[in-house]
């Protein structure tokens, strides 16, 4: 263990500031001490559907002194946060209400006022649309060119991991934010394979475009941290603790219905150019594919006569399990290459990539953190179910991508700060065994 950690006791936090300003400049720290009752903050690197790629999160507060009328709560107040475990980097963030409601406590015993918030950006990017023509340029500079509308909210920087792959393509009326998730569907890796870009907001005020591949590549990223779940570890310093499991819970195994008819063993695109009146098809296959691109686990590990740490040891998927339509327009911009060309030789890739990392999900409750953010490696140690003393759950535990983290802070002393991340891998630590028959 790092010695970053070695001076931290389990649930100790401080909050320095959680305050409101309203839109006629009143600050709710002048008005009343401390009068929040929960905090918590949410990041995500939204790889799956309907994920936020923003910082949000809810502030509960006592309204004892009629908060909601004196400050006038309805909608676009600033919300400003600062916390910490000590030993570590604290966290510091500036948002916008979007929503306020009036909550009671599950006991009855008190109500109050919910203040939800997000970034400035996302609120701004819903209301700019861009128009841009793009011809034979790196996605990596495309990316950070639609940024700049959203450079000035806040003063926040961008940064993209290059790309090897240029294109063409016209943006047309579309947010920001739209339009470089559209170009992150096509971005591959100056480093790697496949097309597996993701676009999120973290916590220390930085906007990412980067590859999964690049976040867990096994030969050059180690885990931050490794976390055990025990049952018992002596008092609230015992240093085993600082790295401790309080509770755990498997969210998703490899569903082999949902992955066939998603498309993540086997699928086909077949791009129609009217220019040049021709049919092609682009077929993908999982295991033929699978040494091509970086796995947050090694792709190999020699385990008896197995050595793949594959999601699968079936190699009878085929490829017509999914079949995609993607139009083609040879030399649309007068260039060899544009936005839909790779479309078509990259959409299954992705397609597969993103659900392969999403096979996996186990979500863990640790003492609070304010070190976590998403996109960092993490180790797992959790037992076996035969609870035999030392043993390991061998599918289960290994290397882990944070795809969610929410920070959960309580006035309560006994329930204190606690943080949740929701745990991914694209892969086995151990392969499976060999397939009969």
């Amino acid at each position: 263990m790092s010695k970053d950690d070695e001076n931290r006791g389990m649930n100790d936090f401080s909050v320095t500031k959680c305050n409101i300003i309203s839109s006629a400049g009143k600050h709710l720290d002048k008005l009343v001490d401390n009068p929040w009752n929960g905090i918590t903050l949410n990041e995500s690197i939204g790889l799956q559907a309907g994920d936020p790629q923003f910082i949000s999160g809810e502030i509960f507060l006592n309204d004892e002194i009629d908060i909601f009328n004196e400050m006038s709560l309805v909608g676009d107040e600033v919300v400003d946060l600062k916390f910490k475990t000590p030993g570590k980097k604290g966290i510091e963030f500036q948002g916008r209400v979007y929503s306020t409601g009036y909550y009671r406590s599950p006991d009855g015993a008190s109500t109050g006022l919910s203040i939800k918030f997000c970034s400035p950006e996302k609120i701004s990017s819903d209301q700019i649309k861009v128009n841009r023509s793009y011809r034979n340029v790196p996605y990596s500079e495309i990316i950070k060119d639609l940024f700049v509308p959203l450079n000035d909210i806040s003063k926040k920087t961008i940064y993209v991991e290059p790309t090897k792959n240029i294109g063409s393509l016209v943006v047309n009326n579309e947010s920001p934010i739209d339009a470089i998730n559209k170009v992150v569907q096509v971005s591959r890796s100056t480093g790697y394979n496949g097309a597996n870009y993701v676009f999120f907001e973290s916590v220390d005020g930085v906007f990412r475009c980067r590859s999964l591949e690049g976040m867990v590549d096994p030969s050059k990223v180690e885990p931050v941290l490794t976390y055990t779940f025990e049952h018992t570890m002596g008092e609230k310093n015992d240093i085993r603790k600082l790295a401790a499991i309080t509770s755990f819970r498997v969210i998703k195994f490899p569903n082999i219905i949902s992955d066939v008819q998603g498309g993540m063993y086997g699928s086909t695109v077949v791009s129609n150019d009217l220019m040049k009146r021709k049919v092609t098809y682009n077929n993908f296959d999982y295991l033929d594919s699978y040494d091509k691109y970086k796995s947050i686990n090694f792709n190999e590990i020699s385990v008896g006569d197995q050595s793949k740490t594959a999601l699968t040891n079936n190699d009878k998927f085929r490829s017509s399990s999914l079949v995609h339509f993607i139009p083609r327009n040879y030399k649309s911009f007068d260039t060899e290459i544009n936005f839909n060309d790779d479309r078509s030789d990259l959409s299954l890739v992705r397609r597969s990539q993103i659900q392969q990392m999403n096979a996996i999900q186990v979500q863990v409750t640790v003492s609070g953190d304010s070190q976590r953010k998403v996109g960092e490696v993490v180790g797992l140690r959790l037992p076996s179910t035969k609870r035999e003393d030392g043993e390991l759950d061998q599918l289960l535990s290994g290397r882990y991508l944070i795809s969610k983290v929410k920070h959960v802070i309580s006035s309560n002393v006994s329930k204190g700060y606690s943080t949740v991340m929701l745990l991914v891998k694209d892969s086995y630590g151990k392969p499976l065994p060999k397939r009969v028959g």
